[in-house]
């Protein structure tokens, strides 16, 4: 019997292997072994028999033991296979490969591997060309097998987290879907209901109608009667009378035909599924209506925005019509009688996720006014055509992409200069900062202004500006904040509502060359709203305007000025004036 003195390091080192292994190891060794039936796979049952049957296949001896150090690693069997690793490093040294030797340092061995560059590198090139700074990812050579291991873990996790992100990503798709499935119901009922509403006026019109050509016939019969008395002369009379009769009959008949087309002309409703800009955001599928927008059909889809004057005679009305027509309309009418129309212009939009606002003055330049909006990060700006005493058209409208714009953000309000100061700057703020920033129409950035210290508000929801004061009203704030930022920003007065007027929010401001002209507009079913003029450094001066809103499309949207006239502009694109 052989002492264990004289056992040889090999076989000692396979007893302590076969001492780590557990049977479903050896079960699992002898699958990657092609060489042994697949009948005595099955009848393996301890390391001893699995190392006996690959000595008898040559695959295993002495120096014969890379194989089964490759399967351990491929079962990661880490344990078992380090102990062959140091048998292999202690004993079999004389029998190994020479080390190679590094390309660019010959004297130093290539002990590391460049995962990166796949290559092998010396520990010179792991301090130069190969190391973090430059990106590379290196791995040592006697450490590689773990490092496989561990890898290869990790990234069976990832997949792990993957799949469990697939599964929740589709779970989401489904709750967008039947939300989605909701919001078109909702709007459809609308719809119905609108129409229905539309359809009883006009039945009830056409029945008032006719019930007052049934009164005037049976006048006109008793009244013929009546002549068929008189002598001759009354039967001329009596002709003279059927003739006006049969004049106002024809007339009568217009307005029948009137009504008949007018029912013909039900509103075509297009409510298109707004697109998902992101995960889990609500979507708005809200059905609105702009009773007299010129020559669109009395219900629509197309919002107004605001409004802006081009000169006392000529109005400027900008709508969303993204969702109907695919952009923004520009209509340009008078602004003392809405229905006298001078041109309009659809300029196509692609983004039809974030709001659009627009600029209640005009930047002024190069002798003529030019028009801003803005959707998303994108300022446009309009320049009409002047023909010497109107603005006859829109020559052309040029874009502007503000890269400063965070990315998920978009632009809340824009505003020029005011036209006493003629130039081609104007000012945005965006929906996730503080800050107010100024350009010209080349695109150039000229400042930025951090007002964080002052808006308790996240986002700025309107601002006007003279030079270096700003008016800024902040989302759901009740004052408006004046801002100087004449080399240092910081706050120099506050455009307050008496305490008689409280419970009023600011919704608009214009600077009209010499004071501010505010909006306001209050809570409740019946909306007060009031026009206020303040001095430049805040003080309240009078109210110029004010009246009450009893429906959604009766409240005021804007203020724009021409000289010393206002002009307000209401949802239903109704424009109402006053001298301040």
């Amino acid at each position: 019997m052989t002492s264990l003195s004289s056992t040889s390091p090999f076989r000692l080192t396979l007893l302590k292997v076969s001492d780590v292994l557990t049977e479903k190891n050896v079960q699992d060794l002898a699958f990657l072994c092609e060489d042994i039936s697949p009948a005595r796979r099955e009848r393996i049952t301890n390391a001893r028999e699995l190392f006996a049957d690959l000595q008898g296949h040559g695959l295993l001896n002495e120096q014969k033991v890379n194989v089964l150090i490759d399967w351990l690693d491929e079962l990661r069997l880490v344990e078992a296979s380090n102990l062959l690793k140091n048998y292999r490093e202690t004993h079999l040294t004389g029998h190994v490969k020479a080390q190679e030797n590094c390309f660019i340092h010959e004297d130093l061995p290539l002990k590391y591997f460049c995962v990166s560059c796949d290559s092998k590198i010396c520990p010179e090139c792991v301090l130069s060309p190969h190391n973090r700074d430059a990106g590379c990812d290196v791995i040592s050579l006697d450490k590689m097998s773990n490092e496989i291991c561990q890898r290869r873990e990790k990234l069976m996790n990832e997949l792990e987290t993957l799949k469990t992100g697939i599964a929740s990503t589709e779970q989401l798709r489904e709750e967008k879907k039947e939300h989605l499935a909701r919001c078109c119901e909702k709007s459809r009922n609308e719809v119905q209901k609108d129409y229905l509403t539309m359809i009883r006026k006009v039945e009830n019109m056409k029945r008032l109608q006719i019930e007052v050509l049934d009164a005037k016939e049976l006048a006109y019969i008793k009244h013929i009667s009546e002549e068929k008395k008189e002598s001759q002369i009354l039967e001329n009379e009596l002709a003279m009378i059927t003739e006006c009769h049969k004049i106002s009959l024809e007339n009568a008949l217009d307005e029948i035909q009137k009504i008949n087309k007018s029912t013909k002309k039900t509103a075509e409703i297009k409510v298109k599924l707004e697109k998902q800009k992101e995960m889990l955001k609500t979507v708005d599928l809200l059905y609105r209506k702009i009773p007299n927008d010129g020559a669109f059909c009395s219900i629509t889809v197309s919002t107004l925005i605001g409004s802006v004057m081009l000169c006392s005679d000529q109005v400027l009305h900008i709508l969303d019509a993204r969702q109907m027509s695919g952009g923004a309309v520009l209509i340009c009418v008078d602004p003392k009688d809405s229905s006298k129309e001078y041109w309009r212009r659809l300029q196509k939009i692609d983004n039809h996720d974030d709001p659009v606002v627009m600029s209640n003055v005009d930047m002024y330049y190069d002798g003529k006014s030019h028009s801003l909006f803005a959707v998303g990060n994108t300022a446009f700006i309009a320049h009409p055509h002047d023909n010497g005493s109107l603005y006859d058209f829109v020559e052309s409208v040029s874009s502007l992409v503000i890269d400063e714009v965070p990315e998920g953000s978009w632009i809340t309000s824009i505003a020029a200069h005011n036209p006493n100061d003629p130039n081609d700057e104007f000012i945005i703020s965006t929906s996730c900062d503080h800050s107010i920033r100024e350009y010209n129409i080349s695109g150039s950035a000229i400042r930025e202004i951090d007002t964080r210290d002052f808006v308790r508000s996240n986002a700025i929801y309107r601002v006007d500006y003279c030079r270096n004061l700003f008016a800024i009203i902040g989302r759901s704030l009740d004052d408006v904040i004046l801002i100087d930022a004449d080399g240092t920003v910081k706050q120099c007065g506050t455009l307050r509502l008496p305490s008689a007027m409280s419970g009023m929010l600011p919704i608009d401001i214009i600077w009209t060359g010499g004071d501010w002209l505010v909006v306001y507009i209050g809570e409740g079913v019946e909306k007060k709203w009031k026009v206020i003029n303040y001095k430049k450094t805040g003080e309240f001066v009078k109210v110029c305007d004010e009246g009450t809103s009893s429906n959604e499309m009766d409240v005021p949207l804007s203020v724009a000025r021409c000289q010393h006239t206002g002009y307000v502009t209401f949802a239903n694109a109704t424009v109402r004036t006053f001298q301040f």
